[in-house]
């Protein structure tokens, strides 16, 4: 009897152990390489209509973007789904139909999503608030504004979420009480018990110049953001990542592929981190000529960074040693095995264990020396990190 049983345990343990295959859709898309494409040209972005900022739900089954009139005054969120495994015509999202609403972005679990509108007073077209519209037993809700701190009497935009519900956003606040200041800045405010606590300012990240179009990845683990700095190179794209210490690095300019003479701005990057959403826009003697969304492949986005970072070293002449570099010393969002190397002609008299992480020698002169660790990722992007020895007598 045992023996006629098992092979129906074995069936069955077979069948629960079976896993389906989902297959990541993006509107039917061909998945771009290193050089930005268009996206969904003719379906999303289309020729004459002034399309801005993307965003799809974690199980990309659902996505809203943005449509803005001809001189940037109203805005509206379109809004696609897949039913029956095929995407329906994006259209005027019903929830937010007649209100003038820009830049949606999904939370990372999909249930919420949160956009800008703006205050319904045409003299305050400029002015907008965050607002926020969740998911209540699968439906679309009705949108609430996200109140104080995190709202002002200012221009609150370009918000997105972590997976603990922190938002990051940008914001003219800064310029309150200034005269002839109209530049954003980055902020972000904490979810606690339900409620958004006091916003803090990066100020690791802002300049003199303006930065929005802020997107924070689910995790906290890095952000893009935009800054126009003047009108020839107008809006770029830059990223900054969050180290052991919990500070956030000095931003990068994105790969010049991807940044372009136009404005480049309202990025997104998809869950598993793959591709890159943005917005490029064309604009002739103040007035929107095109404006489209794109996307690329993240090969040149997400570079080696110093995520541990090491302090100066001090050694004595004649002495052996030994040191151990942290394993996490660089991190790589999409690279998990980075090839590291020193520069050894130079210190001859060092050693560098990639695989255990050790730094060793005997060094034989007393001075200052200059210890460049170079790490490279599965393309060939390259960072350096320069730390200073010092051997005394």
């Amino acid at each position: 009897m045992i023996k006629k049983i098992i092979p129906f345990i074995v069936i069955i343990t077979m069948i629960g152990c079976k896993t389906s295959t989902v297959t990541v859709d993006y509107f039917g898309q061909s998945e771009p390489k290193t050089t930005p494409m268009i996206f969904g040209e003719d379906l999303i972005s289309q020729k004459g209509r002034f399309e801005h900022g993307i965003s799809f739900t974690p199980d990309t089954r659902e996505l809203a973007f943005g449509i803005l009139d001809a001189n940037g005054n109203h805005g509206d969120i379109y809004y696609s789904k897949k039913v029956s495994d095929k995407w329906i015509t994006p259209e005027d999202f019903k929830p937010l139909k007649n209100e003038s609403v820009y830049l949606p972005y999904f939370a990372p679990n999909g249930k919420s999503l949160i956009y800008a509108q703006s205050i319904p007073d045409t003299n305050r077209l400029y002015i907008t608030d965050i607002w926020k519209l969740k998911k209540i037993n699968g439906n679309w809700g009705f949108p609430k504004k996200i109140q104080t701190p995190l709202s002002s009497i200012n221009r609150e935009a370009t918000a997105s979420m972590t997976n603990d519900g922190t938002i990051y956003f940008s914001s003219n606040r800064n310029c309150e009480g200034k005269e002839n200041c109209y530049t954003a800045d980055l902020f972000y405010s904490k979810l606690v018990d339900n409620k958004y606590q006091s916003v803090e300012e990066l100020s690791a990240l802002n300049s003199s110049h303006d930065e929005e179009s802020i997107f924070i990845s689910p995790k906290e683990e890095y952000m893009l953001f935009c800054r126009t700095i003047n009108n020839e190179t107008f809006a770029d794209l830059y990223v900054s990542y969050r180290n052991s210490d919990n500070n956030w690095t000095e931003e990068q300019l994105l790969d010049s592929t991807i940044n372009s003479k136009d404005w480049d701005r309202r990025p997104f990057v998809s869950i598993d981190n793959k591709f890159l959403f943005f917005t490029r826009l064309e604009i002739k003697e103040y007035k929107i000529i095109e404006s489209d969304i794109f996307w690329v492949n993240t090969s040149n986005v997400f570079k080696p960074f110093v995520y541990n970072t090491l302090p100066d070293i001090t050694l004595q002449v004649g002495e052996k040693f030994e040191l151990q570099i942290p394993v996490d010393y660089f991190k790589d969002i999409d690279d998990k095995k980075l090839t590291l190397s020193i520069n050894q002609n130079e210190l001859n008299w060092l050693k560098f264990d990639s695989e255990k992480m050790k730094l060793s020698g005997l060094p034989t002169l007393d001075g200052e020396f200059e210890l460049i660790f170079t790490a490279v990722d599965k393309i060939s992007n390259m960072t350096k990190s320069k730390v200073k020895i010092t051997v005394t007598k």
